[in-house]
């Protein structure tokens, strides 16, 4: 596997030709839908197959899948293309690729029930878990619900692991930093609170729940760790699993600085599993996000917080969220516009720009001009995910976690996919 930057000057052929692989596979593999939009600057994933098979009369998903002796599965990992549509004739598929996979992880992904179905289709293969997003906890230990029926069947016919994500009951601009200790403090409304998620549990088929509440106050820190103890407890006796998710703030990540109210060997010891969501910075569009801090120091806070727990039950959350921001920047008054990594692309093509490589923060960024006014496009690309990605692996953590599958972005899932077998639950 390479990433390649795309210089002036290039195109398709020109970058194909260069590296032994075709024009069609390289366009599929990177989304690139017509052959001079290509953007300077831009990471281009390149991926060697070592198998292919071409589509004959006839052919269906099953009967490849058995001539060839692979998974249906793992033909999907390989052709994502052909998740949403019938097979062309005539067409390449990858059986397998060149790339050797050197470890067996766990990855999730959050969604939001009204999720494209074909594109929800396209990133099953790729998933151990499904996280739904969101179900909210009231003050009096009700949840409230959302409409995952028909997702939760598609994601378990994929043999994915449905997750119930549940978090604090919010406005359009607060959180309720007070639910927490109302919860913790009250064992008889915590009692009614689990009866009610081991009920939605057991009548929509989840797999498990991922519990967040962003803020703990720091007299209520042990007593969070025993109700997770005791949810953990109560959860994994009807045979269903915890994860508790926990998140650096820009501060935390800046200063080295870490928030007392956490603890996190506690919590680690109470729950299942850890996600450690490096990023809520998609809640918060006036405030800079954790992306741009300076990688290492990114880095650090998170091989320190790790270091308080086993990193073997712990899974990294990573964004692909980008932000747009008009110019001058001022702090808390700047409203960020959020926008997918298609949609980057997209404007660096339609604004002529040239993407550039913030290497402190390895994050992609471009100027731009537009109505008289001064923009900045800000996302990760496939360097910074590579770089995450095997730093997780460094630390000897069990998986990832992609925030969020509302869009399809192919070369990170066939990054994904080529360096690492992806485990099953179900």
């Amino acid at each position: 596997m390479y990433i390649y930057i795309v210089q002036p000057g290039d195109t398709l052929y020109t970058i194909a030709n260069a590296h032994g692989v075709s024009p069609e596979r390289l366009a599929l593999e990177n989304d690139i839908q017509y052959s001079s939009n290509l953007v300077p600057g831009e990471a281009l994933v390149i991926i060697q197959p070592s198998r292919t098979y071409i589509v004959q009369e006839g052919d269906t998903l099953e009967s490849i899948a058995l001539s060839q002796q692979i998974d249906i599965m793992e033909l999907l990992r390989n052709n994502p293309s052909i998740s949403d549509r019938g097979l062309y004739m005539d067409e390449e598929l990858v059986i397998s690729y060149a790339e050797t996979k050197t470890a067996a992880i766990e990855v999730n992904g959050f969604t939001y029930p009204f999720v494209d179905r074909n594109i929800l289709k396209k990133t099953l293969p790729y998933l151990t878990y499904l996280t739904i997003y969101s179900y909210q906890f009231t003050r009096d230990g009700n949840l409230i619900e959302t409409d995952d029926m028909e997702i939760i069947r598609i994601a378990r016919s994929y043999g994915v692991a449905p997750i119930m994500y549940i978090t604090t009951v919010k406005d359009e601009n607060n959180i309720d930093t007070e639910i927490a200790h109302i919860l913790v403090s009250d064992t008889e409304l915590q009692n009614k609170f689990i009866e009610n998620i081991i009920v939605t549990l057991q009548t929509k088929g989840y797999y498990g729940i991922n519990m967040d509440t962003p803020y703990i106050q720091p007299l209520d820190r042990e007593l969070y760790v025993t109700f997770i103890e005791t949810l953990t407890r109560r959860l994994n006796n009807e045979g269903f699993f915890v994860t508790v998710t926990v998140a650096p703030s820009l501060f935390e990540a800046a200063t080295g600085i870490t928030y007392t109210g956490v603890d996190f060997v506690g919590l680690s010891q109470a729950a299942n599993t850890i996600l450690y969501q490096l990023t809520y910075e998609w809640k918060y569009p006036y405030y800079l996000p954790i992306s741009i801090l300076p990688f290492d120091a990114v880095l650090h806070t998170l091989s320190e917080t790790v270091a308080q727990f086993s990193p073997s039950s712990c899974i990294l959350g990573i964004t692909n969220i980008g932000f747009v921001w008009e110019f001058p920047y001022f702090s808390a008054i700047t409203e960020a516009n959020f926008i997918n990594y298609h949609s980057a692309i997209e404007l660096a093509y339609d604004t002529n720009s040239v993407i550039e490589l913030n290497a402190p923060s390895r994050s992609a960024y471009f100027h731009y001009i537009e109505n008289a006014k001064e923009y900045m496009a800000w996302f990760k690309d496939s360097r910074a995910i590579y770089s995450l990605i095997a730093y997780s692996q460094e630390l000897g953590m069990r998986g990832i976690s992609i925030w969020n599958i509302m869009s399809f972005i192919t070369n990170i899932w066939l990054l994904i996919h080529v360096q690492f077998e992806i485990k099953k639950v179900l």
